[in-house]
């Protein structure tokens, strides 16, 4: 990997972000802090990796399931903190039958541990979206379930919508300047090619189409699901990432963690799927629908510029920030070699 680029304005933005380095809370600690914000007694404690908080997931007695702890990172925005909570209760009330994770009632009014919020979830159960192989009939529960979500947050609002961030697929053009530690220069020239290209045409026609509130997240890390279940989608994961943005680039990163089996023909085929069950709750205009598969491709140059650049900063957390980039990669140039589905996100 080359080496970290110098400090520059937007550098500045993502260090104060995804890539604030911080020091880790142990285990045994949050074990600790689980009791005494929540009444909550672990009798075992695991840590879960992740880009940016210390999350643990806790086996208590008497519950088959446990709880998932979070302690966000330090210097985080309350706003920002009380956002994606305050989504969850609104997509609920909007639609009940959302199998969306629930926050517990802490012991005490805004809990923290250090000068960091403190927030306890239940644990959902199940097999996450990335460890099956769905089928196309899968796919298409995953766009008909994001398109409930979708409908839910319609008319949400929060303080912090409106926040910065590196992650909303409408900001891709500001992150340009990483293309430098992307490895290898055939990669960085193709990514650079690509940004160049959606700069032009797609992003400037992406600011003209609605936005609202969205999950922006919604990857099969994301998604607990049952081979059986009426909805297949059994559980909503993980609205940190949650943002005003626009319809088309929701769909879109939805649809770029959508990779086909070894054995598919066309590569498109998973998201397409995806896309027609999103429609059968939301529907798009064309100017939105003949955006989204550029934006797929969008999103993909975006995962490996953050993921590259945080492999960089935070040489700390490679092991879990670079699990993804050989794979993305290898999907960016499949789909780039194929031809973009006709007529957009409306096949």
């Amino acid at each position: 990997m080359d080496e970290a680029l110098p400090a520059t304005p937007l550098t500045r933005r993502l260090l104060a972000g995804v890539g604030a380095p911080f020091e880790r809370t142990p285990p045994g600690e949050a074990a600790a802090v689980a009791l005494r914000c929540f009444g909550v007694t672990a009798t075992s404690i695991a840590r879960l990796a992740t880009e940016r908080d210390d999350t643990f997931r806790l086996a208590v007695p008497g519950d088959a399931h446990g709880y998932v702890l979070k302690i966000s990172a330090p210097g985080d925005d309350p706003a920002e903190i009380g956002l994606p909570g305050a989504a969850i209760a609104h997509a609920a009330a909007r639609d009940d039958s959302l199998p969306l994770q629930q926050f517990v009632p802490p012991l005490t009014l805004s809990p923290t541990h250090g000068g960091r919020a403190v927030r306890l979830l239940r644990y959902l159960p199940g097999s996450l979206l990335s460890e099956v192989d769905p089928s196309p009939t899968d796919w298409r529960a995953v766009g008909r379930m994001l398109g409930r979500l979708t409908d839910a947050l319609a008319d949400f609002d929060h303080p912090a919508a409106d926040r910065w961030l590196a992650w909303d697929l409408a900001r891709l053009a500001e992150l340009s300047e990483l293309v430098p530690v992307i490895e290898g220069e055939d990669r960085r020239r193709a990514v650079g090619d690509l940004l160049s290209e959606l700069s032009a045409e797609t992003l400037p026609a992406l600011h003209l189409t609605p936005r609202q509130v969205v999950h922006n997240d919604f990857h099969g890390g994301n998604l607990v699901v049952q081979s059986n279940a009426p909805d297949f989608i059994t559980g909503i994961l993980d609205f940190g990432d949650i943002v005003r943005s626009h319809r088309a680039a929701d769909l879109a990163v939805a649809m770029s963690y959508a990779a086909p089996s070894l054995r598919a023909s066309d590569p498109w085929a998973p998201a397409i799927a995806l896309a027609s069950g999103y429609r059968e709750r939301v529907t798009l205009s064309d100017a939105e629908s003949v955006l989204v598969p550029h934006l797929v491709l969008g999103r993909l140059a975006q995962r490996l510029l953050l993921a590259s650049w945080l492999v960089t900063s935070r040489p700390e957390n490679a092991e879990y920030t670079s699990r993804n980039l050989e794979s993305t990669w290898r999907q960016l140039v499949s789909l780039r070699q194929s031809p973009l589905p006709t007529g957009g996100a409306h096949q």
